[in-house]
């Protein structure tokens, strides 16, 4: 049975429970009726001058607000937006309902494509003593978001088949790895060595992370919750599909088993699993608003809070995500702003040092084309859900209406108080319904030419390394100079929307209300803090997450366990909560020929659960990550999976990648932005 007979189902039981209910009850009391009756015209008589008043109040109120009544969007436009709410919804359902497991993927510099349908067959090899078989190769990271597939693996984990019931349990998680040897000798020596490793085993690795599996487990039938199952430490390896036999995963395993003897640590195994690294790319700017105003559920996009959706008037399909405005300082006050220089600049384009210059064409950077198709979708969808939503009450007014002329005295004033809620929830959604017509008049007049998007020029970006300077990050990043004047009076520096989520594509978003975004905010810091959602759902950042804190963080869970929670607002997924790993991870990039690659260092970033969406997908580069102090942490730059989602986000620290900006024309950039 699908979902939608599944719901109309109960839907069906719980009519047949609704009826029979009201059935009993009015057995019940037919006895009592014709009492009743007697007692509710003793009352009407008694109370027949108050009855008139109210009655008198009522038609008053009703002329009054027919005469003053404020027009409506057409009705006809009001149809049409219902129309295309509920084509929306099914849409994306129907696209919900679309298997990842079953296609593989190419993946171009700036997001992901769906290709034709992969063969299950080549995960095996019948001659490869190596080789584990297809049913494991395909569901042993099941749970994981991209479902990769395993290559080849040093653990002494028994597997066998799922069978019953069992099948649909056996799940894992990623988790996070703080408090471990390998922490202090990994990001210097170690992790380079593995490399060395790769290489000298000719294996085409895309990504290296150290990471833990936790076996998501369920409660037992008397509703106990069991522990989880966690499991050792894993050096995580991401291969290029269809490059690498299990032979040749074992024999770099087990020199990796070797040369972490000579560290002495022996508890570490070793995973291969097939995975892409992928850089993901996607008038006056709105003051944000208060939970109250009928807009707050559309205009996030077109305020100046983190997580604007940008792209060039060259590459208006390209999109990303704006990280951090930065005060230039010293003698000069412009406003920058900071992203991805993939965002900017294309891949095609020669990958050397941009400077703006004055006599040459700018290059500008504006909203995005794909945020404004979705800020406008979204809009109608929301007058279209408010129209929905008022045909059924104004049904129910109705409902009410006929059952104030009974003679039940408690079921008319019950009644009677009903309609006036309901009334009032009408004159609500009616209100929303105008304010929103206004807004989406305003997108279409004064945003809809990409002229009217600017925000501001690109100013300089140097061309893309990986495995710069000693630490041997990432530098891929573009300054641009902001338009101050187009971000308006609402302008309040750098602070992340923790609620920009509903003009996200549905089935890529991930919707957290404040009481669940606090609850998931679960860690114990000092003794004198904890987390509180802010009033208005911006979360100021100030400081920096240092290299030390990355790796030895100063939260822990509520096992006592250490760990660093992380949110990010960006234009693909919107806001969404992960896990910092403590043990940094290594990238490593083709360019689209298989001779030519750069390896680097990134911050990795862990899904914060499995029941959780995940934390990025194309669209998000750029996007600045903070700890949910407040503190910045790094610049979303990429993320690795099997399929069009991520097991694994990237960034660049920011507390090195402020000191590369400094280094590079802007010695006295700062992040105390006056709003």
């Amino acid at each position: 049975m699908d979902e939608g007979m599944s719901r109309l189902w109960e839907w069906y039981l719980w009519k047949c429970l609704e009826n029979n209910v009201r059935f009993k009850a009015q057995i019940m009391s037919a006895s009592l009726q014709s009492r009743e009756q007697t007692k509710c015209l003793d009352a009407k008589t008694e109370n027949k001058d108050d009855i008139t008043h109210l009655e008198m109040s009522e038609n008053l109120f009703e002329e009054h607000e027919k005469t003053y009544e404020v027009p409506l969007l057409p009705v006809e436009l009001v149809q049409e937006f219902i129309r295309f709410a509920r084509d929306h919804g099914r849409a994306v359902n129907k696209n919900d309902n679309i298997s990842p497991t079953i296609t593989s993927l190419s993946f171009p510099s700036l997001g992901f494509k769906r290709d034709a349908a992969s063969s299950a067959t080549s995960y095996s090899y019948p001659t490869d003593p190596h080789a584990v078989s297809t049913e494991e190769a395909l569901s042993y990271y099941a749970g994981l978001p991209s479902q990769p597939a395993l290559i080849y693996r040093t653990g002494k984990e028994q597997w066998s088949p799922p069978k019953g019931p069992e099948a649909y349990r056996r799940l894992k998680e990623l988790c996070q790895v703080f408090a471990h040897p390998i922490i202090e000798v990994w990001n210097d020596e170690l992790g380079w060595k593995v490399v060395s490793v790769m290489d000298a085993h000719q294996i085409r690795f895309t990504t290296i992370d150290i990471v833990r599996f936790k076996k998501v487990v369920e409660d037992d039938e008397e509703g106990e919750a069991k522990n989880p199952v966690v499991g050792p430490v894993t050096i995580w390896i991401g291969v290029s599909p269809d490059t690498t036999s299990a032979t040749a995963a074992h024999g770099a395993a087990q020199d990796v088993l070797a040369l972490l003897k000579d560290y002495k640590i022996t508890d570490v195994d070793v995973d291969f699993r097939e995975s892409a690294y992928v850089r993901e790319v996607g008038p006056r700017l709105h003051r944000p608003v208060g939970d109250l105003d009928p807009l707050v559920d559309v205009v996030g996009p077109l305020t100046p809070a983190l997580g604007l959706g940008i792209s060039t008037n060259a590459r208006l399909g390209a999109q990303g995500t704006m990280a951090v405005y930065i005060a230039e300082g010293g003698d000069n006050d412009r406003l920058l702003g900071l992203t991805c220089r993939h965002v900017l600049i294309s891949s095609k384009d020669t990958n050397v040092d941009y400077v703006y210059h004055p006599s040459a064409p700018t290059r500008d950077v504006l909203l995005g084309k794909r945020a404004f198709n979705n800020l406008v979708d979204s809009i109608k969808v929301r007058i279209g859900r408010h129209g929905i939503a008022i045909k059924r009450w104004r049904s129910q007014i109705a409902g009410f209406k006929r059952r104030e002329q009974g003679t039940d005295a408690a079921d008319v004033a019950k009644a009677r108080a009903d309609r006036g809620v309901t009334q009032g929830l009408v004159n609500n959604a009616e209100a929303a319904m105008d304010a929103l017509g206004e807004l989406l008049n305003q997108v279409n007049q004064d945003w809809n030419q990409p002229n009217n998007r600017v925000l501001g020029h690109v100013l300089r970006s140097p061309a893309i390394a990986l495995g710069v300077g000693p630490h041997r990050f990432t530098e891929d990043y573009g300054i641009l100079q902001v338009n101050r004047d187009k971000l308006g009076e609402g302008f309040q520096g750098n602070k992340i929307d923790l609620d920009a989520f509903l003009t996200i594509p549905p089935r890529l978003r991930t919707k957290l209300d404040a009481d669940e975004f606090t609850l998931k905010c679960y860690p114990h810091a000092d003794a004198d803090w904890k987390f509180r959602f802010p009033d208005d759902r911006l979360l100021p950042l100030t400081g920096t997450i240092s290299d030390d804190l990355m790796r030895h963080p100063d939260m822990w869970d509520l096992d006592g366990e250490l760990c660093l929670l992380v949110v990010k607002n960006g234009n693909a997924t919107g806001t969404t909560i992960g896990r910092a790993n403590g043990v940094f991870s290594i990238v490593r990039d083709y360019f689209n020929d298989p001779s030519i690659n750069q390896t680097s260092m990134e911050w990795g970033i862990i899904n914060y659960d499995s029941k959780s969406e995940v934390f990025s997908k194309a669209g998000d580069s750029g996007s600045i990550i903070a700890d949910i102090r407040g503190r910045i942490g790094g610049m979303l730059t990429g993320g690795s999976g099997k399929t069009e989602s991520s097991d694994m986000t990237y960034a660049t620290p920011f507390w090195w990648l402020l000191e590369r900006i400094q280094a590079n024309g802007f010695p006295n950039a700062h992040l105390n932005v006056v709003a």
